[in-house]
């Protein structure tokens, strides 16, 4: 591998120029950024005073975002809030069941309805993820996305309560938009409370 001289101030001024030209969908409609936001607090809002759980799913550095902010939402908001990342329970499911049914299989266990499921994987196709988005809209849960790279992928293009979409091709500046956008909902929300 060839190293370039890149700049890492430059890649910090494309990630916050990434993370603000996040799109955005309402059961489908194209919105702006803002009001996608707006819509995903009224949404953990709803979730809160329900009584829902809030379910994450996700691979890779998409999972420990789900780790994090399901520690957060639990925390912060004393929200009944899970990410099914026991290794022990993920490599059962994998191995009994396959890997694409390593979330699926629990959740279709674990899930009542009203709860919420947050789907988040940077491509928007992984098979694992897309199944578990497709199994909430079945079931009638609420559903968000998070995706990214292609605006033809999957999850973007599956019919959610609230999808967010992130245009870049690297997986530091995809992954640390969502994260950014679901630490802005979740953090706001606290700070509200706080006041």
């Amino acid at each position: 591998m060839m190293l370039t001289n890149s700049d890492p101030y430059d890649w910090l001024k494309k990630l916050n120029h990434t993370i603000l030209s996040a799109k955005c969908r309402i059961k489908s409609k194209d919105t702006c950024l803002e009001d996608g936001l707006n819509a995903a607090s009224r949404i953990f809002r709803n979730s809160i005073q329900s009584g829902a759980s809030v379910w994450w799913v996700g691979n890779g550095g998409s999972a420990a975002i789900c780790s994090h902010l399901s520690q957060d939402l639990l925390n912060k908001l004393g929200v009944r809030s899970f990410f099914l990342g026991d290794v022990s329970l993920m490599t059962c499911m994998a191995n009994d069941f396959g890997y694409e049914n390593v979330y699926l299989k629990p959740l279709e266990i674990l899930v009542r309805p009203k709860d919420l499921l947050i789907a988040i994987s940077s491509s928007g196709n992984s098979e694992n993820i897309v199944l578990c988005a497709q199994m909430a809209v079945r079931k009638g849960l609420h559903l968000i996305t998070l995706s990214g790279f292609k605006d033809v992928n999957t999850l973007w293009n599956l019919e959610s309560d609230l999808s967010f979409f992130v245009p870049a091709d690297l997986f530091g500046q995809v992954e640390l938009s969502h994260e950014a956008i679901l630490h802005s909902v979740i953090e706001s929300l606290w700070q509200e409370g706080n006041k």
